[in-house]
């Protein structure tokens, strides 16, 4: 065991920078843990400038109806449009709303009435948007059922509210939790990728020194004990990170743990630690530089992070990004713990794919280390 000690010593050197990233994560991890529960919207009163060029009845009525719970300043045809719009960009005002002189028309041809400009950046777009989508809904329910349009009495009906009991096919707040606890899995895979991709380079690239190299080099030890030796005390340091993250999250959701995967999310991490390690071990085999293994470090993190659908839903990016992710090991760490109630059979073929990157990377690494021996 002279080798699992000599690694452990080495680790024991880079105490100080372990406990610098895992106090990062833990702020990371609480801060994410306050925010997973708010996710509430509240409308707000939006400033709006409306450039009335048609002052029908209609137009009138709009107008009143944006003037009930928003701050509406009315505008002659003769307004500047250029300088409204800089007022946006400015954030002095929020939204422009113009009325075309032929707005009635417009409204009888089922044409687009007016012409809305806003930062579309914001979630006051969404709100203006569906502020002007609500009045020609009811413009339109109230004048297809009567001949005269009662602009007050509209007025007053989007503002009235009635009681309503949704039946939920689902659990609210089990799949809530899920999403917070995946979400923090998700965070915790990636962390520990890069965490031990950059310290156990670090610690590798100095055990790896000549001085010892030659010393291992020339000693009877068979390079799969070597290998079973350097994974064994890269696996001690792995596995007292995978218990630091995995209990870390159950503390911080101590109270919200109902019917989650709890066993599927430790095998996840489980596995992708073992994961790294072995990719790790490939890349040690091809280069000792420090430099050299802390980019490839970044890369292979970031990179599959943002391909995996951790960085950022896979929903979100193209059909080609879909289909690299599927043959990404991250992805497959996500798919363990995929869904609240997923079974074992189905996180069965994540977990064999997971495996058969490990066992392929091992022995690329056994065979490079070998190589190296032979050489040297």
């Amino acid at each position: 065991m002279t080798i699992f000690k000599a690694i452990v010593l080495h680790f024991w050197k880079y105490k100080y920078l372990m406990l610098i990233f895992l106090s990062v994560f833990f702020l990371f991890a609480v801060g994410f843990s306050q925010n997973s529960n708010s996710q509430t919207y509240s409308s707000e009163a939006l400033d709006l400038k409306v450039v009335d060029q048609s002052d029908s009845e209609i137009s009138r009525g709009f107008i009143d109806y944006l003037a009930v719970d928003n701050n509406v300043e009315v505008m002659g045809a003769e307004a500047d449009t250029n300088e409204l719009e800089e007022e946006i960009f400015l954030g002095i005002s929020d939204g422009i709303i113009q009325i075309p002189p032929d707005f009635e028309s417009r409204l009888n041809a089922s044409s687009p009435a007016v012409e809305v400009t806003s930062d579309q950046r914001g979630m006051v777009h969404m709100q203006l948007e569906n502020i002007i989508n609500r009045f020609f809904v009811f413009l339109n329910a109230t004048s297809s059922t009567s001949e005269e349009v009662d602009f007050e009495q509209m007025n007053t009906m989007p503002t009235e509210g009635i009681t309503v009991k949704l039946h939920e096919s689902v659990d609210v707040a089990s799949q809530s939790n899920f999403m917070s606890m995946s979400g923090f899995v998700n965070f915790a895979g990636y962390w520990i990728m890069l965490f031990l991709l950059i310290v156990v380079g670090n610690v590798m690239s100095e055990f790896n020194k000549v001085e010892l190299r030659q010393r291992v080099n020339v000693s009877p030890m068979p390079t799969r004990s070597l290998m079973l030796q350097t994974i064994a005390a890269q696996a001690v340091i792995g596995l007292f990170l995978v218990c630091f993250m995995f209990f870390g999250g159950i503390l911080l959701r101590l109270e919200h743990l109902e019917n989650l995967p709890l066993g599927k999310m430790l095998v996840a991490l489980l596995l992708i630690t073992t994961f790294t390690l072995s990719v790790h071990y490939v890349i040690g085999a091809l280069t000792t530089n420090k430099f050299i293994i802390n980019g490839l470090a970044n890369f292979l993190a970031i990179g599959m992070a943002f391909l995996s659908g951790i960085m950022m839903p896979l929903e979100v990016m193209g059909e080609a990004a879909q289909n690299i992710a599927q043959y990404l090991p991250l992805y497959h760490f996500t798919q363990i713990y995929a869904s609240p109630d997923i079974s074992w059979v189905d996180s069965s073929l994540p977990i064999l794919v997971l495996i058969l990157y490990i066992t392929a990377f091992l022995i690329i690494g056994m065979i490079l280390e070998n190589k190296k021996k032979i050489e040297s």
